[in-house]
């Protein structure tokens, strides 16, 4: 409306100066039509600079995430950090009811923060906050403007359980890398040390039946195994340590 108000304006304004037959006439119309005019520019002005007739709305929004490590004895958050890294990343999630990736949007209205807390289940709360006409009168006299629901601002806070860790996408590959290692070193000491085992019970019993010697192996990969597991947690500890320490990107 604010536009066909101006236009009007216009149109008055140009009339009443050009058409109207007395000087009265020409100064009385073409007066209205400037203070149409001008109202209306004002209006507009105000509007888009200072958003007249609108307020601040909020609508916060709660999703389930998961994280996106393979591994399920890691449970990771990853951001990449963008312009400068220590104000402003993109973080990637999934949705506990998805395998697709998702990020947070790339934009200077949108802020991230992680929190830890005491909670079972890791989630991602967005608070988004646009501008809104304050009544129908307001957003009927600047329809056709497209300023109503301008985005003001979007802050994701990930709500994240204190077993998490959050890492950038260049440490986040690296740790990956050191896992996959060490998950090879592990096989390949674990099979020396059953054949290991397996040797010395022969040496000490050459006479073992193939039965005895299947029994043997088995304790020998159980033990092993045991040893392993045993290892895996403080192994894995001082891999994220080290992650850590790598240079964000």
């Amino acid at each position: 409306m604010i536009l066909i108000a101006l236009f009007l304006g216009i149109i008055i304004f140009v009339g009443g100066f050009l058409l109207m037959p007395t000087q009265h006439q020409r100064l009385l119309f073409g007066g209205m039509g400037l203070i149409v005019l001008l109202a209306s520019a004002v209006l507009m002005i105000g509007n888009d600079n200072w958003h007249w007739g609108m307020h601040h709305h909020s609508e916060t929004t709660t999703t389930q995430i998961a994280s996106i490590s393979p591994s399920k004895q890691l449970s990771v958050l990853v951001y990449q950090p963008i312009r400068r890294s220590n104000t402003e990343s993109v973080y990637v999630y999934r949705q506990t009811t998805s395998k697709r990736q998702l990020h947070t949007a790339a934009s200077l209205k949108t802020t991230n923060r992680v929190q830890y807390r005491n909670v079972t289940q890791a989630k991602l709360v967005t608070k988004t906050t646009t501008w809104r006409y304050n009544n129908s009168f307001w957003r009927w006299l600047f329809s056709w403007t497209g300023t109503h629901h301008d985005l003001v601002g979007r802050q994701n806070t990930f709500v994240l359980p204190k077993s998490w860790i959050t890492l950038s996408t260049h440490q986040a590959k690296w740790l990956s890398t050191a896992v996959k290692q060490r998950e090879a070193a592990a096989k390949i000491a674990m099979t020396h040390a059953v054949t290991a085992s397996v040797k010395k019970a022969v040496d000490a019993n050459p006479n073992l039946t193939a039965k005895e010697l299947a029994q043997v192996k088995q304790r020998a990969v159980t033990t092993v195994q045991k040893k392993a597991q045993q290892q895996a947690a403080p192994i894995l500890n001082q891999l994220i340590t080290q992650a850590k320490a790598q240079p964000v990107h």
